[in-house]
């Protein structure tokens, strides 16, 4: 009997952890969707926003590794449980307490709960949902899931931030989004109590295994680790660079809030099928070789950005919307082949969330970076010429995860096509 159990057998359980994937990031990502309402009712300055960000993703970089030990070590129901329901309670503090230096501990909490009791050991669980040869396919399932999740409840967001800002009053709207962030994470946990089996029979490991520094440097010594950490880092700079496409619409191409908000909102419905298709595809074919693709396409994507400022009236609204779905398609179907390359690598589950902890440490160091490194960029350099410059610092690292994939290629991808004897 095989220890693991197929993809189909285990498609409701990746549906209901993709569920918690998603709604638990509603509170430390919602200010991105309405940048400006964000920025002035907090009286902050870019630079202030973007260190919401950058204390949000310190907090998870240093989470990360220890996430990935716990992972390995406790349930990771209880460990699910707990992130939902605290990181639902940090929403509330939020409504009460808006200073700078509040909101800076505020996000810094839920760097905590939403990322070192809660992804990696999500990740290894949707692991071991599937057969190595279904890898990319269950991270691509379970993108698209969240995809279908965040349509659903960004689409609520921004009603709710609509009919306020109608009425002229968007502070309003931001605190009941707040209230809507903070209450359906904190019912997910109540309910997950009932709905999510015990992490032992759902992971089918063994739980209560002990940090070894021996494994800890086994998986340091790993080639494979330094890649995939290159390609989630090149890539992910995308997933935290797309919220400056809102301020983008608004400041420089002169869209109305709503509609910028939207434009980024517009990720969700692309995430929802270029996840599944591109691990569907990076299954048939490489997973290398699908990303090196992404990383072209988001290149090319981030061009046509640029180069909707320079045009006028619908020329630039129409160039706005297909350069940011090439972005967005490109981008979430690399994201949902991050994990999968870890069994292509050789890199073994009783070392899983150890690995993902730390490939997740250094390869999410873009939710340190990117919020700090824009945020500056905007406020020295003012206008359609910030933007220019941070969106060419997109394209390079597009370039250079292009280059990582076909190094990975030639390492390990005609390899492991040879082994499994898949088609290419």
């Amino acid at each position: 009997m095989k220890k693991k159990s197929g993809l189909k057998r285990n498609f409701i359980t990746i549906v209901l952890l993709a569920l918690a994937g998603s709604i638990i990031y509603g509170l430390p990502y919602f200010r991105s969707y309405y940048y400006d309402a964000y920025v002035e009712a907090y009286n902050l300055t870019n630079t202030q926003m973007g260190s919401l960000g950058s204390a949000y993703g310190f907090m998870g970089v240093l989470s990360y590794l220890i996430g990935g030990i716990l992972a390995d070590r406790f349930p990771a129901k209880r460990l699910i449980i707990f992130s939902l329901l605290t990181t639902g309670i940090g929403g509330f503090l939020h409504l009460y307490f808006t200073s700078y230096l509040s909101l800076l501990l505020i996000y810094s909490l839920w760097g905590v709960t939403s990322l070192l009791t809660f992804w990696p050991a999500l990740m290894k669980i949707v692991r071991i949902q599937a057969g190595d040869d279904e890898q990319s396919r269950a991270y691509g399932l379970f993108e698209g899931t969240r995809g279908i999740s965040n349509i659903l409840h960004m689409a609520i967001a921004t009603a709710i931030f609509g009919i306020f800002e109608s009425r002229l009053v968007p502070q309003l709207g931001l605190d009941y989004i707040i209230i809507f962030y903070s209450v359906i994470p904190i019912l997910c946990g109540i309910a997950f109590i009932f709905l999510i089996k015990d992490s032992n029979s759902l992971t089918g490991e063994h739980n209560g295994e002990k940090f070894s520094l021996k494994n800890f440097i086994k998986v340091l010594k790993t080639p494979a680790i330094w890649l995939i950490i290159g390609m989630m880092f090149t890539s992910y700079t995308f997933n935290m660079s797309i919220y400056y496409f809102t301020p983008y619409a608004s400041n420089v191409i002169g869209t109305s809030a709503v509609f910028a908000a939207v434009v980024t909102v517009l990720a969700q419905y692309c995430r929802l099928f270029a996840s599944p298709i591109g691990g569907f595809l990076a299954d048939k074919t490489a997973k290398s070789k699908v990303m090196f693709i992404g990383f072209v396409v988001m290149a090319i994507g981030t061009f046509i950005m640029i180069l909707a400022s320079s045009l006028m009236g619908k020329s630039q609204l129409v160039l706005l919307i297909i350069g940011s779905a090439m972005v967005y398609i490109a981008m979430y179907s690399n994201f949902g082949l991050f994990f999968s390359f870890h069994s292509e690598g050789g890199i073994p589950i009783n070392l899983s969330g150890m690995a993902i902890g730390f490939t997740s440490t250094l390869g999410y160091l873009p939710e340190v970076v990117v919020p700090l490194v824009a945020g500056n960029i905007l406020d020295v350099f003012h206008g359609n010429k910030g933007y220019f410059l941070y969106f060419s610092l997109m394209i390079l690292m597009a370039i250079i995860g292009a280059v990582l994939c076909i190094v990975w290629w030639k390492t390990y991808g005609c390899k492991y096509l040879d082994d499994h004897e898949i088609e290419s």
